[in-house]
């Protein structure tokens, strides 16, 4: 009886050290949790990883109301709303600010109002589109703007109708999302290790790799020179993913010259061409030592910019060219209807053959003519999505009436 009882003490002392144990080691886990979640909490709160401001202009449309255009225009705002990426702007909210502090820049269809729309707005880029309605199908053009430095970071199309709307635009949301920088904070590094306030929830994979830089400030003679504080980024290096959690990846140098610190970033592409043209490019900076300065404005001062899109000349062309057509076949049109009018009123035995040639030759030119209008109207509608059109607005119109004009920029 007493050694079973020692075995059954000894027992309960045993099975008590291995449960305290096991509370001390799920009480140190949940703390380290706690500690790495807060650590990456306080990183989301960075000006240089937060989410950037994206305003979407209304489409321009061909063969729909505008009425539809606005509403594919929220459509397509809610999809990249969803991607967690953007600070979302759609046309209805900007305009409600617009009227009060720029009304003449209303309405805007285009990237060269919309940049300036942006800067008031505080967006880091805006988005254009163009939508048209053929044969059954809807075509949408998209068009994605960086407000600072004009550069057209996405531009796509795609073809739907009912069936297939909701996953072009789903596909259209995620590809602009994957074009689009993707910039992290490092939480921790060492000599081998890094470890960046991203995750699977931003979208990155096992083998992606990232740029390590950090900001440095420009010396004061050049912020005198400059007339504005501004910053260069130096690039440092580049990671390679080993391991992807939630909202936290670890990875590897694959290429440094200086190591970087807690509070520096990272920066890639989830689109794997634009990552890949990314890294080759800082590869060749890092191998030559040779430091590129990218200057990165902290202030924005708001003045007209016309964006140069390299078919203007030949879309100039077309129209000047579709006009003369109208031009033309309106003459015949017009010569052909006066002459056929004058032998119907003169008709006589023997005018049978002149008369249904100037009939065949009034239905000819009327279909020519037509069909250059069409072709011009069409023309204007691409004028206006790509910036060629110079847009005037009057405010005070009369009811019923649009009040919007166009005129040609050149």
């Amino acid at each position: 009886m007493g050694n079973e009882g020692k075995r059954s003490e000894v027992g309960m002392r045993f099975l008590a050290i291995i449960l305290a144990s096991l509370l001390f080691g799920a009480s140190a886990l949940h703390a380290e949790e706690k500690k790495a979640t807060e650590v990456v909490q306080s990183v989301i709160g960075d000006p240089e990883t937060a989410r950037s401001g994206l305003l979407v202009l209304q489409f321009a449309a061909t063969g729909m109301t505008d009425s539809a255009a606005r509403a594919y225009s929220t459509m397509i705002a809610q999809n990249v709303a969803n991607t967690n990426r953007f600070i979302v702007t759609d046309h209805e909210q900007a305009e409600q600010v617009m009227v009060k502090e720029a009304p003449n820049l209303l309405p805007c269809f285009e990237i060269g109002c919309g940049i300036q729309m942006a800067k008031i707005l505080g967006a880091e880029r805006v988005m254009s589109g163009h939508i048209s309605l053929d044969r059954g199908f809807i075509e949408l053009k998209v068009k994605l703007v960086n407000v600072m430095d004009n550069e057209i970071e996405f531009e796509e199309s795609t073809r739907f109708d009912d069936n297939t709307m909701d996953r072009r635009l789903y596909s259209i949301a995620q590809a602009i999302a994957m074009n689009t920088p993707l910039r992290g904070q490092i939480i921790r590094a060492n000599e081998t290790l890094v470890v960046i306030g991203l995750g699977s929830n931003d979208g990155v994979r096992v083998g992606d790799r990232m740029v390590i830089y950090k900001n440095l400030s420009v010396s004061s003679e050049q912020m005198t020179a400059i007339g504005q504080g501004n910053t260069r980024r130096a690039n440092l290096g580049i990671l390679s993913i080993t391991k992807v959690g939630g909202q936290s990846s670890e990875g590897t140098y694959f290429q440094k010259i200086e190591a970087p610190h807690a509070g520096e970033y990272v920066l890639t592409y989830l689109d794997k061409r634009k990552q890949i043209s990314l890294i080759s490019y800082v590869r060749k900076e890092l191998d030559t030592h040779l430091r590129h300065a990218f200057e990165v404005e902290k202030e924005v001062i708001i003045q007209p910019i016309s964006l140069l899109d390299q078919d203007k000349n030949t879309w100039i062309r077309k129209v000047r060219h579709m006009e003369q057509e109208r031009d033309w076949w309106q003459m015949w049109m017009t010569g052909t209807s006066i002459a056929t009018g004058y032998y119907l009123v003169n008709y006589k035995n023997g005018d049978e053959i002149r008369l249904m040639a100037l009939m065949g030759g009034l239905s000819y030119s009327a279909i020519e003519y037509f069909g250059a209008k069409a072709n011009l109207k069409q023309l204007v509608q691409e004028g206006k999505f790509k910036g060629y059109l110079e847009p005037t607005f009057n405010p005070n119109i009369s009811k019923g009436a649009l009040g919007i004009r166009y005129q040609l920029n050149f």
